[in-house]
């Protein structure tokens, strides 16, 4: 069985990515996928379904710290049930990509630990922003990549292309770096690039073997080396039970960037249904908005994730419809 670990952090890209590459490639294979979900409901696990993939939803923690046990009795059920070709873990955003790769070296049910792809994907558009408050979460999945993919590269300038490029340099000097859009690129030339063994992607041996110091990309950070997700990140969660319009979701995603309002909100997502019968998903980070029609069917549901969230104005934004 193939092992891929495909991280993140939040917004960044991560399902889409995986999407695409079932939807291309993967789909010849048995594959599973664990879908790890910082929030008390899940969202993304019912659009991987879409692909007839089986997924397995942990929801109400972070898979490397406060439901790792959760995390190790999955891969057993999926192990027995499923005995898939290739199993695809997609850690929540806020994971440290270190401690998932930790647990599954330590996983006793697992035969062979050797981990096929370990990749990140990184939101080049909020690279900076996310490096200066959220430092060591950040990093973290970006020192421990062997891939770095980054994300909405298409409408980059040469300046701010080349200021994180060379920034992923000093903080992993021997990963290997995705840039073309992937609108451009296949699911098999991902793959191919994933695979590869990390002795191959060495860039130069000399500076590879320097001791890292990411000090120097870290400003300001709020958070520290021993922080978990919870130290940090708040999470407001609900299940919807009424239907909206197209118009009032994006009225309140506007909101949701008035943080003297409703705090600093990082990444929404939601799957909604709508007055004309409907399905719909969006997705919210600080300068993205983003609303498509879907084929699932599932319960309406919301997840929210942020630092110093009033949770009453958030709640009350869908008010009339809860």
């Amino acid at each position: 069985m193939k092992i891929d670990i495909i991280s993140g952090f939040l917004g960044s890209g991560k399902t889409t990515l995986i999407k695409k590459l079932i939807s291309e490639q993967l789909y010849k294979e048995r594959v599973v996928i664990i879908e790890n979900e910082y929030g008390e409901v899940g969202i993304d696990g019912a659009l991987l379904c879409e692909n007839d993939i089986k997924v397995k939803e942990l929801v109400s923690g972070c898979i490397c710290c406060s439901i790792a046990n959760d995390f190790v009795k999955g891969i057993d059920e999926i192990l027995k049930e499923y005995n898939p070709d290739r199993l695809i873990i997609e850690p929540s955003g806020v994971a440290k990509l270190s401690k998932v790769v930790s647990l599954i070296r330590t996983c006793d049910t697992i035969v062979n630990k050797k981990i096929n792809i370990q990749a990140v994907v990184v939101d080049i558009k909020n690279f900076d922003m996310y490096i200066t408050n959220f430092g060591e979460f950040y990093t973290n999945q970006i020192v421990n990549a062997r891939t770095v993919i980054l994300s909405r590269t298409q409408n980059t300038s040469d300046q701010e292309f080349t200021h994180v490029v060379m920034a992923i340099r000093k903080i992993n000097p021997r990963c290997s770096i995705i840039t073309t859009p992937w609108e451009r690129l296949s699911s098999q030339r991902i793959l191919t690039v994933c695979e590869q063994r990390l002795e191959d992607l060495m860039r130069d041996s000399n500076q590879a073997k320097k001791t890292l110091n990411i000090t120097h990309v870290i400003r300001d950070s709020r958070t520290t080396t021993n922080s978990t997700a919870k130290d940090v990140f708040e999470v407001w969660s609900k299940e919807i039970t009424d239907r909206f319009t197209v118009d009032e979701i994006k009225i309140i995603l506007e909101k949701f960037k008035d943080e003297r309002a409703v705090g600093f909100i990082i990444r929404a997502k939601g799957i909604i249904e709508l007055t004309d019968d409907k399905w719909i998903q969006f997705d919210y980070i600080h300068d993205y908005i983003s609303i498509n029609y879907i084929k699932v069917k599932d319960s309406r549901r919301v997840s929210v994730i942020g630092i110093d969230l009033n949770r009453p104005m958030i709640e009350e934004l869908f008010s009339s419809h809860l």
